[in-house]
């Protein structure tokens, strides 16, 4: 098993392409990019949700606080778990053999 392992791994380290410094910084300022959006999406979802359109006071009440931590907490939770999913579909992906 061990050495049918290792040659699946090879075979997979095989098909990776090789990325140029060029591209990882294309890559790096991607990801800032999706994260950047993400937190902007967040930051609306909850706020459209948590906070109500006549500002009565300046500063947040308790149940406004409680509901945009939660509301926060459910948004990052099904990204991280969308995020899991993609990731493993596209290794199934790459470990599929080629046709």
């Amino acid at each position: 098993i061990a050495k049918t392992l290792g040659v699946k791994r090879k075979q997979w380290y095989q098909r990776r392409v090789r990325v140029s410094s060029s591209q990882q910084k294309q890559m790096e300022q991607l990801e800032l990019d999706v994260m950047q959006d993400m937190y902007n999406r967040l930051s609306e979802a909850c706020r459209n949700k948590c906070i109500s359109k006549s500002y009565d006071e300046g500063e947040l009440s308790k149940a406004e606080s409680v509901c945009l931590d939660r509301c926060a907490a459910k948004y990052l939770e099904v990204y991280e778990r969308v995020g899991k999913k993609l990731t493993a579909m596209y290794t199934a992906q790459m470990q599929a053999p080629q046709k």
